[in-house]
């Protein structure tokens, strides 16, 4: 849904100054020993924000992502890593049960509508082993700023102002060309969230209609995490947490 914000240089020098996030980097210190020397999918890799401490993890490690401008960011700033443009949705150069630890992170599921989503996870669950761990993050749409509208912040500096200006200009536009598109059923919802000025659409899930997702997948959900990296169950209160970290592992269908 969002191919075109993601090709953006503007975009990948802002992923190029990120670094992991709290649960992130809890999930892979508590599972090392289930991915340590072990066969690594990173889909979704950005601009390598997840690379550095994925590739030495393994030598078996593979990137991949939908933005070519993305991925030639990778190869520029990791010689030696492979790294290909990849659609989840379809990953036939990959083989049945070829990867033992798959992490797609920073919300990417989300960027690509219904059908597709589902289809990118028949694709995991294809190229995971047996027992494999795949974790990735999602929008929550339990959470209190879920739904928005662009708001003009004020400074009493003027060039500060004058920006503000700008960017609730620009969120105004792109709202208005976008809120028509949006989508809202029980199962999930397609909201113009506040994200690069409200120029894009993100899929929003609650906890409980991820894991019947993932359920129906092929998938077992381990565990769950909120953004500040507290473990959570179904029955949570996860309101204030932008969006969730989920650990599954691959199960018979």
């Amino acid at each position: 849904m969002n191919r075109k914000k993601y090709e953006s240089k503007n975009v990948v020098s802002s992923y190029i100054k990120m670094t992991l996030h709290n649960p992130e980097v809890m999930i892979l210190v508590k599972y090392r020993e289930r991915i340590a020397n072990k066969h690594i999918l990173d889909i979704g890799c950005g601009s390598g924000r997840t690379t550095a401490i994925l590739k030495n993890l393994s030598s078996g490690y593979i990137g991949i992502d939908y933005s070519i401008t993305m991925i030639e960011s990778c190869r520029e700033r990791f010689k030696g890593v492979s790294f290909a443009r990849g659609d989840v949705r379809e990953m036939s150069e990959f083989r049945d049960d070829e990867f033992d630890f798959i992490m797609f992170s920073f919300n990417g599921l989300d960027s690509i509508n219904h059908k597709d989503r589902l289809q990118g996870l028949r694709e995991i669950h294809r190229v995971l082993k047996q027992d494999g761990l795949f974790v990735f993050s999602s929008h929550n749409r339990k959470h209190r700023h879920a739904i928005s509208r662009p708001k003009m912040k004020l400074s009493t500096m003027p060039c500060e102002q004058a920006g503000n200006f700008i960017r609730f200009f620009k969120s105004t536009r792109n709202h208005l060309r976008n809120k028509n598109l949006q989508v809202f059923n029980e199962q999930y919802a397609i909201i113009n969230d506040m994200a690069h000025n409200y120029a894009m659409l993100t899929y929003y899930i609650d906890k409980v209609n991820q894991v019947k997702q993932l359920e129906d997948m092929g998938f077992e959900t381990i565990e769950m995490y909120d953004t500040s990296g507290n473990m959570l169950n179904l029955d949570s209160d996860d309101k204030g947490s932008a969006w969730i970290y989920y650990v599954a592992r691959k199960i018979d269908k």
